[in-house]
């Protein structure tokens, strides 16, 4: 079992319990890309809105929700997240290179390739989000992906 690097659907689940820290034996760890906690963050700065990210914790009780919050703002040890300074020059190579052979990737996907050759690991991603081009360019690096 390998390190993951894990979406925002999936941390979400992860965070509030949904899902365990092995992915169901899938892992060994986790990370996840600093633009994917970001997106998560992002969505719970305004909880009020409810979208795809937002509405399963919104269905919890509120001290449960307080829980995910503060594990959302306080990442647990176990969920690692590599510095954009360490990824940002890979990152651009990785792009500029699947973006001439046709497979455009956004920064976050990018990140995402780019901190799962870092570590050595797969990437897995929600089935309510699966970035087709994220899957190509994965296929392509010999990067293990999964969709849960």
């Amino acid at each position: 079992m390998p390190t993951v690097v894990i979406d925002d659907h999936l941390l979400r689940d992860v965070l509030v319990g949904d899902r365990s820290l092995d992915l169901g034996g899938l892992a060994t760890s986790l990370a996840t890309t600093g633009l994917w906690l970001f997106r998560l963050s992002s969505a719970w700065a305004t909880p009020e809105v409810l979208g795809k990210l937002t509405t399963p914790v919104a269905a919890l009780p509120a001290d449960q929700q307080e829980l995910f919050r503060a594990r959302l703002v306080a990442l647990p040890d176990e969920i690692e997240v590599l510095p954009l300074r360490q990824l940002a020059w890979p990152m651009a190579l990785l792009q500029h290179r699947h973006r001439i052979v046709g497979r455009p990737l956004s920064a976050a996907m990018t990140e995402a390739l780019t901190a799962a050759h870092a570590l050595g690991a797969a990437i897995a991603v929600s089935r309510h989000d699966v970035g087709s081009n994220l899957k190509a360019a994965a296929e392509h690096d010999h990067v293990a992906f999964h969709i849960m």
